[in-house]
Formats: C-alpha cells, structure tokens, sequence
C-alpha cells in the first residue's frame, strides 16, 4: 500500500508539474539522470567473497574509492551494525527508487535547461552514517544523497539526537527540495559584504525561488521546510511581521545579531515577543522569497540571469512594490 500511494503521489506531481511549465520543452534536453546505487551495490556484497565483490564495483563507483582505504576499512563499513540498518530502513522507505528517479530525472532536466549540459552530474546514493551536517553535497561532476538521513518517522530512534524542529527536516518529503537546493548553491551569487538584512533575506530568496524553479512545483512550506502550522503563521501575520521591520529599521542594517535573530535555522525567530514561540525560524528567508516573487510580478520579463545577478537589494525592494 505505502509504494502504491508513492507511485500516486509521483504521477500526481509529474502530471502537475508539466503544467507547471509548459513552456519548458524537457524533450530537448537529452541527457537523462540515473541514480548509481553505492549504498544497494555496497550493502548486498557477499560477505564471504568480499574482496572480489568489491573489486568487481570499485570502477562504476570509482568516487568512493578514490582515497586509497584498506581493504579492512570496507571490510569494517560492510560489517558495521548501524549502517546496516541503516540501509534496511532506506530499503523499505525507497525500495528501487525508480519513482523518485523519475522525478529526480525531470529536476536534472529543468537545471540544463536553465543552465546549460556542458556540465552534467552524475548521482549516487549512499549510507552516511547518520552525518547530519551533509545530506546533500554537489561536488562537480556529481551529486551524492545520503539516504539515510530521508527516512523519517521509521528512523526517529537514530534522529532523536536531534532537536525536534531538525527532525523534522529528516522525511522523504524533502529529499528533491534539498537537492534542487544544493544545486541552487552553486549558481546564486553571494552578496557582498558588509551583509544587510536585507540582502541576506534577497539571496535566500533566490536560493527558494531557483529550488522552486528546478522542482517545476511545490507548495512554499515544503520548500521552506516548514510544519504546516509555522507556514500557516507566516501567511496571518505577514503585515505586522514586515511592520516590525520596517518600524525597527532592521533592512538595511548589517548586524550579525539581526541575522541570527532571523536568519539562522532556528526553532522560532527572535521578535522578542510574546509569540515568538509561535513564528518559523529563518523567518527572513520566507521574506525574501516574498519579496522577490512580487518583483518577479512586477518584471515578468526577467530572465534568469538578470534576477539572479541583480545584487542591489534596495532596488529590488523599491520595484517590488511590496506591501502586504
């Protein structure tokens, strides 16, 4: 039943999806993205004829051998308790994964088409041993996702180390979300210092507004990584939150506390008020993708390109005519 309505959800979000962005031609975009199983490949070797088994997978998963470990350094990663256990649970939470490769495939599709096949990824999945610090790293030419760190309620025992705010962020739901994320990474440019509120705000703002684009669809909680209820909250008190910016005039201000305060991954942001324990954290985050969506409305016109390299926050603010 649970890969059934997997399968739904896919079709459902592929079917979505083009619709979406119909005028994006995926057709034209020849290369198509498999996922290189390490972990599958790694963690079903016979452990009785080890070393020919892993000699026999050592070229097609050549970067994870490039430094040269002892052969007892993957005996011991063979036999190592927790990671296989690891992997049984990816096991049951992914299967094949062939429904999240058919839409891993389409988000790698929409990143050349934005930005070029000159330089293609290849994918691999593999089990990190729970290093919560990398769950997605991009390293050209390849993308590795550590499975076991999208398992979600079935691993809550390995998460519980965790605050519950970051646990969260550990479900299956949000696996595309961050790997369209990590490629975003690559391609934003980063403000010059010193640093304004507001221009933080504006780059992760791109950041969002260029997952959202990869992903071709996703309601903006999934994206910002937020419960239903912190989202919910975003959307009321949108008003009196930007007020109390603009009333504070904390935008154009290049303080480190005011960043930490609403843009570091946080359980709540820092009003300092009585409902703080009621806001999202990186509640400046949601701001600039509001911000720069209005803009967006305002210069439909815009390409790429241009959004992305405009590092002048105040005049993206100004155009944006943003009022909520």
């Amino acid at each position: 039943m649970k890969r059934l309505l997997l399968f739904v959800f896919c079709t459902i979000l592929f079917t979505v999806s083009c619709d979406e962005d119909p005028q994006i031609d995926l057709d034209q975009i020849s290369i198509s993205t498999e996922v290189q199983r390490f972990d599958r490949a790694f963690y079903t070797l016979d452990t009785a004829h080890f070393e020919e088994g892993l000699n026999a997978i050592t070229e097609k998963y050549a970067p994870f051998f490039s430094n040269e470990a002892e052969m007892i350094f993957w005996q011991n990663q063979r036999k190592d308790e927790l990671q296989n256990k690891l992997f049984a649970l990816t096991e049951k939470e992914f299967g094949d994964l062939k429904d999240w490769e058919q839409e891993l495939n389409r988000l790698m599709k929409r990143y050349y088409y934005y930005f070029g096949t000159q330089d293609s990824l290849e994918v691999f999945t593999y089990i990190s041993r729970l290093d919560f610090n990398y769950p997605i790293v991009v390293s050209k030419p390849y993308i590795f996702i550590a499975l076991d760190l999208y398992i979600g309620e079935a691993a809550k025992e390995y998460y519980e180390i965790l605050p519950q705010y970051l646990q969260y962020h550990r479900q299956s739901q949000f696996m595309l979300r961050d790997v369209a994320y990590a490629l975003a990474e690559k391609r934003v440019p980063k403000p010059a210092e010193p640093v304004s509120l507001l221009d933080a705000m504006l780059y992760q703002g791109k950041l969002l507004k260029l997952t959202e684009l990869l992903l071709g669809k996703v309601d903006e909680a999934t994206l910002l990584v937020y419960p239903p209820e912190k989202h919910k909250f975003c959307v009321e008190h949108e008003k009196e939150m930007w007020i109390y910016f603009i009333e504070q005039q904390m935008l154009f201000k290049s303080d480190e506390e005011l960043k930490r305060r609403f843009m570091s991954v946080a359980p709540f942001s820092k009003f300092r008020t009585n409902i703080d324990a009621e806001t999202p954290g990186r509640v400046g985050w949601w701001f600039g993708y509001r911000v720069l969506e209005t803009y967006l409305d305002e210069y439909p016109e815009q390409e790429l390109a241009e959004w992305l390299n405009e590092m002048d926050s105040r005049k993206i603010l100004k155009l944006s005519s943003y009022k909520p």
